[in-house]
């Protein structure tokens, strides 16, 4: 304060500081958790790296963003219950797999064993809707199944064709959901532009970015036209 100028005239410029700062965007305070993958069999390691995981799990924010942006509540509980159900169908019927799995381990012995991986990986997950927490964990438990699958090959009880086979059929019925969820943010955000909302969901899915952190087993991305060594083609 100058010494030619009051309190009151201090007074009287506060308001135009306190208006300026007004103006910034507001930003909600969303919830989020850390979910820390360790990921071990080639298959799932693959599902978890290729280039369509960051996608749909941003698919899966953007789209839980846009609709209760500029749809009701109805539509908006409509197209979760979807998602829901089509990532728990999936985890249903991949639990009921490991369930056999475990009684052919149980009855050769193989309960208790484990195969040791020689690049696994390690990732965050920025959880910031109950659907990616449901992605993340369908990745989680197809390492699991495929860790028991491993066993009996390496045990000599599965044959390398049968294997691959399986392994990669789920690894595409996972990787197709992925898809469609992508597909499902594209047709959203388009309806969100038509409303001339494209500008607010931007400023919303820009506040969270949920995509995968690796930490671990950085390296050139594999294809599935490339088998594992030992694996043959199917």
């Amino acid at each position: 304060m100058s010494t030619d100028e009051t309190p009151l005239d201090t007074a009287r410029s506060a308001p135009a500081l306190v208006s300026s700062r007004a103006r910034s965007p507001y930003r909600h305070s969303r919830p989020v958790f850390d979910l820390r993958l360790r990921i071990q069999s080639e298959y799932a390691r693959r599902l978890l790296r290729d280039r369509e995981f960051r996608p749909a799990v941003h698919a899966l924010y953007g789209i839980e963003v846009i609709l209760h942006l500029v749809g009701d509540d109805d539509e908006a509980e409509r197209v979760e219950t979807l998602i829901r159900a089509r990532l728990e169908g999936l985890a249903d019927e991949l639990q009921r797999e490991i369930a056999r799995l475990r009684v052919l381990l149980a009855d050769r012995g193989l309960d208790k064993t484990c195969p040791r991986y020689t690049h696994p990986i390690t990732a965050t997950v920025h959880v910031a809707s109950p659907a990616i927490a449901l992605y993340a964990n369908l990745i989680q438990e197809l390492d699991r199944f495929l860790m028991g699958l491993d066993t009996l090959w390496l045990s000599g009880l599965l044959p390398s064709k049968e294997r691959l086979a399986v392994a990669l059929r789920w690894r595409h019925r996972i990787g197709g959901a992925g898809q469609e969820f992508i597909g499902l943010h594209r047709r959203a955000y388009a309806a969100a532009e038509r409303r001339g909302q494209r500008a607010a969901v931007d400023e919303a899915a820009r506040e969270l970015v949920s995509v995968p952190e690796e930490e671990e087993g950085l390296e050139t991305e594999a294809s599935d036209e490339d088998p594992a060594p030992g694996e043959e083609r199917v």
